[in-house]
């Protein structure tokens, strides 16, 4: 029996153009109705996810900042934040980088206002929550998610981010511009909506296509990615599927007692 079903968005569950399916909401009531619930599973902010589901945001769980803040509703079902004084010496880090920083406090994101183009996408294109400071290594507030965005991709410096900080947290990939770092996973997110309603792996099912989703997908006991995954995601074993809406419709016309079948194969 499915209970719980988790799905990243940019690259899986959103459309090219960045918007939800149609008829998402309306799945997304049937699978509540019968006792399933949905998780957007998202590097994004609370606030952030809540408008974007906006209609059908209280029947939904939120695993948000890659697995830092978690929530059922609008209750907090756990937050990991990084410890202040790491999350500042990464800041400094990223200051000597040609990146844009975002850092992900517990109600807002913040900004610096060297780049006009960057804080403008975060407020008008992804509608964040979002405060411009002059200085991120002297927030008031927690770092739960720390984030460096290029626009010429993150390949050429990625590889000397994760060295130094890959053995103390997690400092990942999320997609082709960003590279995130945080003490959570959005594993910690679904252990804590296991933990919340009591769930065994084999009632969760989980949808991703980056390496940020990696953990996640091993987390549970039905994981899917996506045809444009990451080669080397194509290559764990992992269900391969071409889009989320189908698979969802397909639970729920199962109500729930429901396997992998149909068009899904692994790799």
């Amino acid at each position: 029996m499915i209970r719980l079903i988790a799905s990243d968005l940019d690259g899986t569950l959103l459309e090219p153009v960045e918007r939800l399916p149609e008829g998402l909401f309306d799945t997304i009531r049937r699978l509540h109705g019968q006792g399933i619930r949905f998780a957007a599973a998202s590097g994004r902010q609370y606030d952030n996810l809540r408008r974007l589901f906006a209609p059908v945001a209280h029947e939904m769980c939120f695993i948000c900042e890659n697995g830092a803040l978690n929530m059922v509703g609008e209750e907090e079902a756990s937050a990991v934040p990084i410890p202040y004084k790491m999350g500042v010496e990464i800041v400094r880090d990223l200051m000597q980088m040609p990146v844009c920083i975002l850092v992900s406090g517990r109600h807002t994101c913040y900004v610096t206002p060297e780049n006009r183009a960057f804080t403008d996408d975060m407020v008008y294109r992804l509608r964040n929550t979002t405060a411009v400071v002059e200085r991120m290594d002297q927030l008031d507030d927690i770092y739960l998610k720390i984030s460096a965005f290029s626009p010429d991709g993150v390949a050429s410096f990625a590889p000397i981010l994760e060295k130094k900080w890959g053995n103390h947290l997690h400092a990942v990939v999320s997609g082709q511009c960003w590279f995130d770092f945080g003490i959570a996973s959005k594993e910690t997110g679904i252990d804590a909506l296991r933990r919340r309603f009591d769930l065994s792996r084999d009632e969760i099912v989980a949808f991703g296509d980056n390496f940020n989703d990696l953990s996640m997908l091993q987390a549970v006991g039905h994981p899917f990615i996506m045809e444009n995954a990451s080669p080397e995601l194509k290559k764990m074993g992992f269900h391969l599927y071409r889009k989320v809406l189908p698979v969802l419709n397909s639970i729920a016309d199962c109500g729930g007692n429901w396997q992998p079948g149909g068009e899904t194969f692994s790799i």
